[in-house]
């Protein structure tokens, strides 16, 4: 699997220029103070049968051995949690033994944790096992949280008295901006409503670095960063916070100059002993844009020779038009690895000499510029030669036909015009071999869509993906989506999901720049 990766004594090469630069760029959180707006009991300790409470009414319940209480705080936060408890008949004389079970969404709250088996540690569960010797007290969590929901529940307690939850709040944390964010006009309620869950996913994914998800892993990776530098130049404009995790990743990275697939920023800036392949090469994308966006000369001048070592080493890789098994093996694209990636990774790599192109004019070297010109031209053609199959009108890699093998050669321009658009008309019948299981693909594939003229089905394509986590319940956009399947996971096990993720960010990004006109 691309995504693991472990190598023994791992030693990133650190450029303290411009992780120092990094550090400056540290943003300011912001905080807010957000209380339960209801709440409800669980008739069962992981059943989904619920007894409403009137919000007036939690600070007079008291819980018992083997009760829960469920506080509702309305939308999803992220941030610190504070409880003020008390205790009605006698004088506790024994601690309370309490778990505090914390929900993106309604479905985790009846999950029992004891049952996952993924292969993602389970220490990412959000639960936390409290003895509270003192009451009246106030119960202080100093771990941040991602959470709608949370269930108290007394696993032990004396006889002689119950807990009361006498007031609960949670002090949320964001480096967003809401007050920097101009909202556009969208006459379509469901458009309208995407575009703002959208925003709330890259908000509250806004920490001191673009977090991949505030649930899980917490983390800055390249290609969700990407994403979220495209949502976030149409909404908060904190472009600081984009240069910061630019300058992160090339301030650490492997020691033969690639960048990492995703950084840890504390205690210390370091790269993780990943490589993606494709990850990669998005951060030669976001840099142009970044640049695109603010003309920052001093990131042009730290962080282009960077960009230009990544499309150097994936050229290296590929002989006669195709990719070697180590830069195969190293593309991700999406979660389903059940299809050969090396169309992909080719198309990936003539998709990011579009970039490297712009690049080299910004840096005024135009003997680059000339060298990647002809060879993504060169590239285009081997694609065209080597994976298109001309009897079915579609990209075969490995002897098969996917949607994600379409959607990257529409993107590198390998086919264009009125055969880019027909063949992404038939895109949604390859899924039945193999089907697309991340907002990140599909992102990708609303994009070559717009690339291919299809806008009318962009849009529609956005209401039935993104719209379909809105009806199943959303107000933040989730890690993977299959409204067939509500438990589907990458990880072996749902309890693991992130249901506030950076790459599903996008649909704000897309909506604003080309399928709406203000």
């Amino acid at each position: 699997m691309a995504l693991i990766s472990i190598i023994k004594d791992f030693r990133p090469k650190i450029d303290y220029y411009l992780i120092s630069k990094a550090n400056e760029l540290t943003p300011t959180l912001k905080h807010k103070i957000k209380e339960p707006v209801g709440g409800f009991k669980l008739k069962e300790r992981y059943s989904q049968e619920k007894n409403d409470i009137e919000l007036e009414s939690l600070s007079k319940l008291s819980i018992g051995k083997g009760e829960n209480l469920c506080l509702d705080f309305g939308e999803h936060l992220v941030g610190y949690p504070t409880f003020e408890l008390s205790f009605s008949g006698s004088h506790p004389d024994a601690p309370a033994y309490i778990k505090l079970k914390f929900a993106e969404n309604f479905k985790e709250l009846s999950e029992n944790s004891s049952e996952y088996n993924g292969w993602l540690s389970s220490s990412w569960i959000q639960e936390e096992y409290v003895h509270v010797d003192i009451i009246p007290s106030r119960l202080v969590l100093h771990r941040r949280f991602a959470f709608r929901y949370v269930k108290i529940t007394m696993l032990d307690t004396s006889p002689k008295y119950k807990l009361i939850i006498n007031h609960a709040e949670c002090r949320t944390e964001s480096s967003a901006d809401w007050h920097r964010v101009k909202m556009p006009e969208i006459e379509d309620k469901m458009l309208s409503d995407i575009y703002n869950v959208s925003l709330k996913t890259l908000a509250n994914c806004m920490q001191e670095v673009m977090e991949d998800g505030p649930k899980r892993d917490r983390r800055l990776w390249v290609g969700d960063m990407r994403l979220q530098a495209l949502t976030n130049y149409i909404s908060f404009r904190n472009n600081n916070l984009v240069k910061r995790c630019l300058y992160i990743f090339g301030g650490s990275r492997f020691p033969d100059g690639r960048v990492s697939a995703n950084a840890f920023v504390k205690p210390n800036i370091e790269a993780d002993d990943t490589y993606l392949f494709d990850y990669a090469q998005m951060y030669v994308a976001c840099l142009e844009e970044y640049l695109e966006e603010t003309g920052d000369d001093e990131a042009l001048k730290d962080l282009s020779p960077i960009a230009f070592e990544q499309i150097e080493y994936g050229l290296s890789h590929i002989s006669n038009g195709l990719p070697d098994d180590e830069i195969v093996k190293a593309t991700f694209i999406d979660w389903n690895e059940k299809f050969d990636k090396s169309a992909c990774a080719l198309a990936v790599m003539i998709y990011s000499l579009d970039y490297g192109i712009s690049l080299a004019h910004r840096a005024g070297d135009e003997k680059r510029a000339e060298k990647y010109t002809e060879v993504q031209k060169h590239l285009r053609a081997k694609a065209r030669e080597l994976f298109w199959d001309n009897d079915k009108k579609v990209f075969v890699s490995g002897g098969q036909a996917v949607q994600a093998t379409q959607i990257w050669m529409v993107l590198a321009e390998v086919i264009t015009g009125k055969e880019a658009a027909e063949l992404m008309r038939k895109v949604p019948e390859l899924g039945k071999e193999v089907s697309m299981d991340t907002p990140y693909i599909h992102h990708y594939c609303v994009m070559a869509m717009i690339k291919a003229g299809l806008k009318d089905e962009a849009t529609e394509y956005i209401k039935w993906f993104w719209g379909g986590m809105i009806k199943a319940g959303a107000d933040t956009f989730w890690e993977c989506w299959d409204g067939k399947n509500e438990d589907v996971s990458p990880y072996g096990g749902s309890m693991l999901n992130s249901y506030c993720h950076a790459w599903s960010c996008t649909p704000a990004y897309i909506i604003k720049k080309y399928l709406i006109q203000n």
